[in-house]
This record gives C-alpha cells, structure tokens and sequence, in this order.
C-alpha cells in the first residue's frame, strides 16, 4: 500500500515537471564548441530513451572499464536505465512508471558494432555532436563513473532478458523520476563540453532539441556531417 500510495502521489508531480520540461531553452552559438573538435559522437533518441553512440577506439584508449568490450569494435552505443526495464526483465508500463519512484536498481547497456549502425538508425532520431580531445577525454570519464564494481572492483553484469540488446551492467546512480536516463544523457553532453542543460529536462525529445540546436549550428561551419551523410 506504501508503494501505491507514493505512485499516485507521485504522478501529479511527474505531470507538472513534465510540463516544465517541455519548455527548452536554445544553447546560444557562443558556447558551442566550435574549434579543435577532433571527434563526433552522436546523441541518439528513441521513444523515451536517449544515448550516446562514440568511437570505440578512443573508448578503449581512455576508459578504465570498458576495453574488453570495445576492443575490435568500430563503434559503441551506452544508455543507462532502470535495471527491471532496461534490461527487459518487465517492460510493463507499471514497471515504467514504478521506477519513477521505487526504483530497486539501475543499469548500463553497452551495444557494440564491428561497423557504422546509423544506416538502421533513423535520421531524425540522431544528431552529430563535434567535440575536443579533451571532451572526450571527460566524457569517457564520466561514462565509466556510471558502472558499479564489486568487492574485487570488477564490472557486475546483468542478464539481458531480450535477444540484440547488448550486454548490461550494473550501474552506480539511482534512477528516478528526477534522475532518468534524459538526464543522465544530458550530463554525458555537459561532460563532453556541450552547452546543454539537464536539470528539470526530464524528456527525450527535451535533451534531443537542444542537442540538435548544437549540431545544427556546427554543421553550419562544417564540423560535422550533414543529416543525409551516415557517415561519422
């Protein structure tokens, strides 16, 4: 009864800050990063899902835990969740809006590619993102602070309950209402240098427009390629 009750007096709150989400501030051209920018990533929205598809190279060169994943891959796509949902063990809308609140868990989802995904990724669910060495440098390093680690400070893996979901993790962050996967997507862009803001942007489709308000602009001086080109 304790958890019904929170759920429904949860759910006023979620309605409203969804409502407050919906209004997205435009990062301003000044602080877009729009010189020395030696990678693109791509920052990718799909449903109420965001994540972050990079260069496995420089992933395997900076991250403390991810190298035996990346190592002959070209490409690697991380989310982060809530570890009942995102693993498929319950994709029920109950589950969905349970770990609003009650979340038990969250987990890391880790998709390799021994070529380019984005042909089967449709255009208007990503955008390139040009940053720094040192952006990327940042990034990896907060993407590998997501991962939770046992006593012998080794990777917890997860089952994965659907066929081509990639391999899950345990993660170190609570998921919540106020702590979802868009917010976590969008720290990884301020991580990477990206003039995005994150708090009360709890959607997707909030953290995707300002992401793509950025790529727009550097497309405009040539630093990434344009929407029809699936190359990265």
């Amino acid at each position: 009864m304790e958890i019904v009750a929170r759920l429904r007096a949860g759910l006023g709150v979620c309605v409203l800050v969804l409502l407050l989400s919906g209004c997205v501030s435009s990062p301003r051209e000044a602080d877009v990063p729009l010189r020395d920018t030696q990678h693109v990533i791509y920052f990718i929205y799909q449903g109420w899902h965001t994540s972050l598809l990079l260069e496995a190279e420089p992933v395997r060169r900076y991250s403390r835990h991810l190298q035996a994943d990346v190592v002959g891959q070209d490409y690697v796509r991380i989310g982060w969740g809530d570890g009942d949902y995102f693993t498929g063990k319950s994709k029920s809308m109950g589950t969905a809006t349970r770990a609003l609140f009650v979340s038990d868990y969250s987990a890391v989802q880790v998709l390799t590619y021994r070529q380019s995904p984005l042909a089967h990724i449709p255009s208007e669910t990503r955008v390139p993102l040009a940053i720094t060495e040192r952006s990327f440098k940042r990034l990896v390093r907060y993407l590998d602070s997501a991962f939770a680690l046992d006593a012998q400070r080794q990777l917890i893996r997860l089952p994965a309950y659907e066929e081509n979901t990639g391999t899950f993790y345990r993660a170190e962050q609570h998921y919540s209402l106020f702590s979802n996967c868009n917010t976590w997507s969008g720290r990884a862009l301020q991580a990477a240098g990206l003039p995005v803001r994150s708090r009360l942007h709890l959607t997707a489709q909030s953290v995707f427009e300002q992401a793509r308000t950025i790529s727009r602009i550097q497309m405009a001086h040539g630093l990434v390629p344009a929407a029809s080109n699936p190359g990265l």
